[in-house]
């Protein structure tokens, strides 16, 4: 980090040769206290000149892009990052969509705010790709999935026994099926909830919990307390703990434990597995990303998606064992309704 002030030290030999912009700003006052050199490149303007404006100044619309900055350093106090997104302003009035990553600490006994700034101008066709990505595997899919679902039927209309097995088969092919309706949806930026009831969250976990895990040995579920009723779509609440949970179990592996307990406002859902790497921390949400060779990029994403649908908030960190800890707060908790179930 070049022109950093004093205290910005340890920072320096950790963010300075970052290729995106780190900013690091004051929690109080929200003065510039020291910038790297990539500023430069995202912003057109040295570390130097960039501390001496104010944030206000690198933004199309300051009103805006200061609600945005402020929202998301409440959430980072009060879960340890945050992510927000606005169109800002380089040096010669062009304009770029941006987006920072945002945690807090300390320099000096100073609050601070740490943001990492990226240019994500540049994923629009990426995101198109994606998108036809999604339509081949709609469209080729579905041909084959229904044969098999069909094969499926046959053998249960001629064969006697075995019905456990076919049960089984045929969930496989209901959750393939969901899979590519995910995937459409994704595509097509379907997010709108129209179809709200309320779910006991308790039943929902443990349902979807039974799908996930069936075959895998040693995976557990611990349910730490009363998890409480929201108004909810169930196929998308489904979807929501279904890649959550196959996340920690991938990534975790069969030993691995789940947590899902209640918190202010609304769950977390934590492991005992390896963690999110720190370089995956702030993009583990993105359309397409993943960590592994064979992730399609869907699942995380789904999961915001599908929180964002129901104006949930959703974050990401580490558990008290290590492993990862995903929040998923703003749900408001109503009275369980008549024959309240999770079945998605």
């Amino acid at each position: 980090m070049s022109e950093s002030t004093p205290g910005t030290g340890a920072l320096s030999g950790v963010v300075g040769d970052m290729a995106d912009a780190v900013i690091v700003t004051d929690a109080t006052t929200g003065e510039v206290v020291a910038a790297n050199d990539a500023v430069e490149r995202v912003f057109d303007r040295s570390p130097a000149s960039f501390r001496d404006r104010d944030l206000d100044d690198y933004a199309a619309d300051p009103a805006a892009a200061r609600d945005a900055r402020e929202a998301a350093h409440r959430r980072a106090e009060a879960t340890g990052s945050a992510t927000f997104r606005w169109t800002a302003r380089r040096r010669d009035g062009s304009t770029f969509h941006a987006e920072a990553s945002v945690s807090p600490t300390t320099v000096d006994g100073r609050a601070c705010f740490v943001a990492v700034v990226r240019d994500v101008g540049d994923r629009g066709e990426r995101e198109r790709e994606l998108e036809r990505f999604a339509e081949v595997l709609t469209h080729d899919l579905r041909s084959p999935l229904n044969a098999a679902e069909a094969q499926t039927e046959i053998l249960r209309a001629e064969s006697t026994g075995g019905e456990e097995w076919l049960d089984r088969l045929e969930h496989v092919h209901a959750r393939m099926a969901d899979i590519v309706d995910d995937a459409r949806t994704l595509a097509n930026g379907e997010r709108e909830i129209t179809d709200a009831e309320p779910i006991d969250l308790g039943d929902a976990v443990t349902d979807v919990w039974a799908s996930i895990a069936d075959g895998r040995t040693g995976a557990t579920l611990v349910v730490d307390g009363d998890l409480g009723t929201v108004l909810a779509d169930p196929k998308r609440l489904c979807r929501l703990f279904e890649n959550l949970f196959d996340n920690a179990v991938r990534h975790g592996g069969d030993g691995v434990t789940v947590t899902v307990s209640p918190v202010d406002g609304g769950i977390a859902v934590a492991d005992d597995g390896p963690g999110i790497p720190d370089v995956a921390a702030d993009r583990i949400f993105e359309y397409g990303y993943t960590t592994t060779s064979d992730g399609t990029g869907f699942g995380l994403n789904i999961v915001a998606a599908a929180a964002d649908a129901h104006e949930w908030g959703v974050t990401v960190g580490e558990a008290d064992g290590g492993g990862a800890r995903f929040e998923i707060t703003d749900m408001d908790r109503v009275e369980p309704g008549p024959g309240t179930d999770a079945d998605g």
